[in-house]
This record gives C-alpha cells, sequence and structure tokens, in this order.
C-alpha cells in the first residue's frame, strides 16, 4: 500500500501511540474500566447518545462501548487517516455512526444536543481561556441528564508548566521502555511545543463557572485523569 508523505507522517506517529496504549503507559486500562462504569451508571435504563471530540481512530473508546444502550454516535477529527481507520474499529456498534473531519471546538460547536460529550488527551492542547469556553460550550450542548467525560493530563498543584514538561519527559525516558530513543525524542518534542496542560483545580472551576457539577473521578497516576461534570 502507498502513502502520501502526510499520511505516512501519520501512521508513524499513530504506531508510536499504539505502543503507549499497548504497554498501558498513559494508564488507558485503568481510565477504560473506569470510564464504562461511569456510562453503565450514568445511562443504565435508558439509550444515549455520544459526541467523541478528537476520536482520532477511536481504538481505545469503541470497544468501551460495545453492548451499552448506545442511540448514536459522532466522532470528529482533523484526521482522515485516523477517521478511516476509525469506520473499522466502530463497525461494532449497535447504532448510527457520523464521523466528521473537524477541529474538536468547531464540532462542538456545531453538534446538537447530546447525552454524552468525551474527549480523550486533547483539550490540554488549548490555552487557558479557550478551555474554559470549551466548557461553556460543552454546558450548552450536553442534555440535563448529559455527562461530560474528559480524560486528560493536568499539572499537579504549584507545579510550573516548564517544571511539569521537564518532570513528564524524564518520567516518559524511565517508564516508556518499549519505546525507541527516537520515539522518546518525539514525544517530548511534541509535549514541550504543544501541551498546556493546567491544574485540575482549574478545569473544575472553569467547569463550574460554565454551569457544571463536579463529579468523582479518576487519577491513576498524578498527571492523568478521568473528569466527570454533569450539568448542575
Amino acid at each position: 500500500m502507498n502513502h502520501s508523505p502526510a499520511a505516512v507522517g501519520f501512521f508513524q506517529v499513530w504506531d508510536t501511540y499504539a505502543k503507549v496504549v499497548a504497554s498501558n503507559y498513559m494508564f488507558h486500562r485503568e481510565l477504560g474500566e473506569a470510564i464504562r462504569a461511569a456510562l453503565r451508571a450514568r445511562f443504565a435504563e435508558r439509550s444515549f447518545s455520544v459526541l467523541d471530540l478528537g476520536c482520532g481512530d477511536a481504538a481505545t473508546f469503541a470497544p468501551l462501548l460495545e453492548g451499552l444502550a448506545l442511540e448514536s454516535y459522532e466522532g470528529a477529527d482533523l484526521s482522515e487517516a485516523a477517521l478511516t481507520l476509525a469506520i473499522k474499529n466502530l463497525s461494532r456498534l449497535n447504532c448510527p455512526v457520523e464521523l466528521v473531519r473537524s477541529d474538536f471546538m468547531k464540532a462542538l460547536a456545531e453538534s446538537s444536543l447530546k447525552d454524552a460529550i468525551y474527549t480523550s488527551f486533547a483539550l490540554h492542547h488549548l490555552p487557558t481561556d479557550q478551555k474554559a469556553e470549551f466548557f461553556r460550550l460543552a454546558a450548552e450542548k450536553l442534555d440535563r441528564a448529559g455527562l461530560l467525560l474528559l480524560v486528560d493530563v493536568t499539572r499537579e498543584e504549584g507545579e510550573s508548566l516548564p517544571a511539569y514538561h521537564r518532570d513528564y519527559c524524564a518520567w516518559l525516558r524511565s517508564s516508556m521502555n518499549a519505546l525507541n530513543h527516537e520515539e522518546q525524542d518525539s514525544i517530548c518534542d511534541h509535549l514541550v511545543n504543544n501541551d498546556l496542560p493546567e491544574p485540575y483545580s482549574l478545569l473544575a472551576a472553569q467547569a463550574e463557572a460554565a454551569g457544571l457539577k463536579t463529579l468523582p473521578g479518576l487519577a491513576p497516576h498524578k498527571w492523568h485523569r478521568l473528569m466527570l461534570f454533569a450539568p448542575r
């Protein structure tokens, strides 16, 4: 199979990310179990619609949805290659599936009302003021009995952004042993140049200001969290 340079770049990055997921370096296993439990608890007695923002290839989220009473699934991502892979990964869901090529903030702004809004390791790329806008839009697009599920990295309270970048990269190099040095360097380069995580307290305050209440979540590791929010 031949790929364009852009596609080749995508698959190189996706291969590295697949190694991270397979080795559970970012605690996808623990977070996934908590996500499925939260969905089952919230929607135990009714069907529900899902908006997956920055869905990528949906490989980690799709299995968590299998067997649940889904009314519909909508996924949004900027990568055409990722969306092509997502078609296969979502094929086992027993509901209508719609995939759109879009920036996740644009997709959220244009979405209809949804029961569940989910995004994973995407929000930390936005500046602080745009994160506040994300919560405002999520509150607007959630059904009154809905649920916002946010998986992301957060800084520790009092930890500066440069300290986070330094310490996360040091932890990555010491723990992600399935990655070669080039792959570790690539992740750290992306992290230092693109990642803008906030302390959890700031995100919770932004959610509260947008009209959402904070529900118990999960932090299997100090920088990795599942955060749950619902309309007040």
